[in-house]
This record gives C-alpha cells, sequence and structure tokens, in this order.
C-alpha cells in the first residue's frame, strides 16, 4: 500500500499493511530544519521546505503543512490579535492570540442575518485595522494557490497532505476567540437565543466555504477544531443545545460531499466521547492531544470512527527514546488492533521535543506496526 491508500483504509476502518504514521506538524519543524519561528512564519516557502524535509527524513505517511504557522490563514481563521515571532516576540517563539473581547453583543445579531462576510470586515477593522476585506479577499486566493501548490509537490513525495481546509469548530470556539474565553462561556447562559441563531448562519456559510477550497485543492479531509467546547468547560446541556447542532451539521455535510471529518479535540473529551456515536460510521477521523482518555475512544468509538493520536507533548520533549518506543508500541497494540488507527502526536509536536524521540515513532511502526495481513 502506499501512504494515501493506507490512511483511507483506516478512514473505512478496513486493516491497511501496517499503522500509517502522521504526527501534527508545525513549530517544530523550524525546530529539526534549523531555520527561526520567526522565519518558518515570515516565509511560506521555508515553511513548505521544512515541513517536507521533516516528513520526508521521518518517513511519515501524512503531515499537516504548519498552517497553525501561516500568519495569513490565523489572521483570516482566528478572530484574535495574534503576537508573532520575530516582531512581536522573541524570534524563536511559538506565536500567541490575547485573549480580549474584540466582539459585542449586537454582533451576534450581524452574523446570524448577514453571515461571516458580514461580520468578518467588522471583527477585522478592530483586530487588525490595516486589514481591509480587499487584501483579505485576496490573501485568501493566495492560500488557495499556495495549498493547491504545496500539496501537489508533496504528493510526489508519496506523503499525503493531512487536510485541505480549517473549519475553526462550531459557532462557540469560533466567537470565543473573538469575544474571549471568559466571556464566551457567560454567553453560552447570557445568550443562548443569539448563540443559536448565529450558529445556524455561521456553520452554513463555514461549510461552503470548506465545500470551495475542497474542490480546488483536492484533499477530501478538513479539520474541525474542538477545545473550548469540551466537558472542561462546558456542561452537557449547554453543549447539547449550544454546540453538538453545529458539529453535527458540518460534519454531516463534510461527509454527504465525499469529505472526511477530522475532529481535532484537545483537551479532555473523555466525558462527552459517546456524543460522537451520533456521526456517519467509518466516515471521520477523531485526533486526540492526550488529555482525553484514548483507550476509553477506543472502547466507546473504535467500531465507528478512526482514531488518531496521541504520544503526548510531554512524553516527546522530556521522555527518553525508549519510554516513547513503549507508549507507541501499547498505542499500536491496543488501539491499532483491528485497523482504525493513525499514530500520531499528542496535538502538535512540541518546539522542544528530541530528535531521537520523533525518531522513535518511525521506529515503533517499523517494528510493530505491520498487520500480519499486510
Amino acid at each position: 500500500m502506499n501512504a494515501a491508500e493506507r490512511i483511507n483504509a483506516v478512514i473505512v476502518l478496513e486493516t491497511p499493511d501496517k499503522v500509517p504514521l502522521a504526527p501534527y506538524l508545525d513549530h517544530w519543524a523550524a525546530t529539526y530544519t534549523g531555520i527561526t519561528n520567526a522565519e518558518l512564519m515570515a516565509d511560506s516557502e521555508k515553511r513548505f521546505q521544512a515541513v517536507l524535509k521533516t516528513a520526508v527524513d521521518f518517513t511519515w505517511d501524512m503531515t499537516f503543512l504548519a498552517e497553525t504557522a501561516d500568519p495569513v490563514l490565523n489572521r483570516i481563521g482566528v478572530p484574535a490579535r495574534m503576537k508573532i515571532p520575530g516582531i512581536d516576540l522573541p524570534k524563536n517563539s511559538t506565536h500567541q492570540f490575547e485573549e480580549c473581547c474584540f466582539m459585542q453583543d449586537e454582533d451576534y445579531d450581524l452574523l446570524a442575518s448577514g453571515g461571516l462576510f458580514a461580520l468578518f470586515p467588522v471583527l477585522v477593522s478592530r483586530i487588525y485595522p490595516e486589514i481591509t476585506l480587499e487584501s483579505a479577499l485576496a490573501d485568501i486566493d493566495h492560500s488557495i494557490k499556495e495549498t493547491i501548490d504545496h500539496s501537489r509537490r508533496l504528493r510526489e513525495t508519496g506523503i499525503e497532505p493531512a487536510v485541505g481546509f480549517v473549519i475553526p469548530g462550531p459557532v462557540f470556539e469560533y466567537l470565543c476567540f473573538a469575544r474571549s474565553l471568559h466571556q464566551g462561556l457567560l454567553d453560552l447562559r447570557r445568550l443562548p437565543d443569539k448563540i443559536k441563531a448565529a450558529g445556524k448562519r455561521y456553520r452554513e456559510d463555514f461549510l461552503n466555504i470548506a465545500l470551495s477550497a475542497i474542490e480546488q485543492n483536492g484533499i477530501k479531509r478538513v479539520f474541525i477544531g474542538l477545545s473550548r467546547s469540551s466537558p472542561i468547560f462546558v456542561s452537557a446541556k449547554l453543549f447539547e443545545a449550544l454546540i453538538l447542532p453545529d458539529i453535527e451539521f458540518l460534519v454531516q455535510g463534510l461527509v454527504d460531499a465525499g469529505i472526511t471529518p477530522v475532529l481535532h479535540c484537545d483537551t479532555d473529551w473523555t466525558r462527552f466521547l459517546h456524543y460522537f456515536q451520533r456521526f456517519p460510521k467509518a466516515r471521520c477521523i477523531l485526533e486526540l492531544d492526550s488529555f482525553t482518555d484514548i483507550f476509553k475512544a477506543k472502547e466507546i468509538l473504535g467500531d465507528r470512527m478512526a482514531i488518531m493520536g496521541d504520544v503526548p507533548s510531554t512524553l516527546t520533549a522530556y521522555g527518553t527514546k525508549d519510554e516513547v518506543r513503549s507508549y507507541c508500541k501499547r498505542l499500536i497494540e491496543k488501539i491499532g488492533a483491528g485497523g482504525g488507527f493513525i499514530l500520531s502526536s499528542g496535538c502538535s509536536i512540541p518546539a522542544n521535543a528530541k530528535v531521537e524521540n520523533i525518531r522513535a515513532m518511525t521506529e515503533a511502526v517499523e517494528e510493530w506496526g505491520w498487520y500480519a495481513s499486510g
């Protein structure tokens, strides 16, 4: 099997020849290739070359294109002010978002009535006054063309690009950045009707944008961000009423279009895993960051969707090579039993991960990741 066939087999819960390897890559590409984080974020070609070298050197099946280290995508997709290494921060820092409130109560109504293209220029004018709607649209067009080019060049090496588009998540996740986490959580109780109305328009607009992007770049996987919606922050009652409908709409819309949702779950989702049983069988990837109990996820969802994860960042940064190999072996044997598993890092590989620990993931797949039928 080649990498694309391996990934596709896992998604439909079939057994590939071996466990695919696909760590989540962004700032560690700079660490490994010897450039600064400032260079990684400022120069798209350097960013791609760093990603390409990293993925090739460690023989990954699939890689992210360091989308989370792309300042253009961050400014367009995340309604919060970003601090950039080399400009606002030391050159080897990772970028940061300010937890500020740029959105007003009445902006929920603007989103509900006018959609994302009505809300976007209002928020951008407050967060980044130097950005105009015209410049943002030009940036979007450039990013689409860049993704097409980078994914083509990546695939020429036999490695699959992980996703063709990033949806920030349900409306609560998106606007939580614009409102701040504190205010966003208050809004769930103060403004439930506004959130419901805004969510209906938001999810329709974002789904249409995602479908248009995938039609152009041909990468039939879409990232859906899920972090602030988790049971760490939100009660089951509020999740069911104000967040789950958005997720279900996005998942079903993507699946209906033949696209695989990649449910990127940061923080501990263990208590909410049962909700994911509602999603279409053998059509999704559940990506976990090491806080969710991945073994419980296998028990609850192993017959429903592919599971991706979850070598902890603490282990790759501070553990030993043998500890990483041992953890990967356990994942391969327990989560990978019968297929449906992609070995990955728990969220992004941390910028301070040890090279030998990332290499240990490759070694673990080569030693224990082959299926008998492969």
